[in-house]
């Protein structure tokens, strides 16, 4: 709730005081710094993370937040380490790619998801995807 409401500072402490962290806390603190555009920090956390731990909504959270501070290099990175790839998870990292105006390696990214799954509505839209679930 903090971090939707700009307060970093206070889902910070709240995340803090959390004893036993599990991944939603995890993946909240992340998409918190991202919904404020502190993406390096949305990444430094993502990779304190406990790797049992991150689930394809923590990649989704931390590459809408590469997305939004444009750090698509690291954004390519993450998405280059990710095994299982869900249709969110390709358009979220078009949507990075599309706001980095790297329209070409977009477009084979879309090309690339095509090959092994139906062409999918949400790929070619103008709505960042990520909106519609941590929103």
């Amino acid at each position: 709730m903090w971090g939707k409401f700009g307060s970093v500072e206070a889902a910070k402490q709240v995340f803090e005081k959390i004893s036993e962290q599990d991944h939603i806390g995890w993946t909240v603190m992340i998409n918190s710094y991202g919904l404020n555009g502190m993406g390096d920090e949305a990444v430094k956390i993502f990779h304190q993370m406990p790797k049992e731990s991150i689930d394809h909504l923590t990649y989704i959270c931390v590459l809408n937040a590469c997305s939004h501070s444009g750090l698509v290099d690291v954004a390519r990175s993450i998405f280059n380490d990710i095994q299982t790839k869900t249709e969110i998870i390709y358009t979220t990292m078009i949507d990075c790619l599309s706001r980095a105006a790297a329209f070409e390696e977009a477009q084979k990214l879309i090309e690339q998801f095509e090959r092994d799954h139906a062409p999918a509505v949400s790929i070619y839209s103008l709505c960042s995807p990520t909106y519609f679930i941590i929103n």
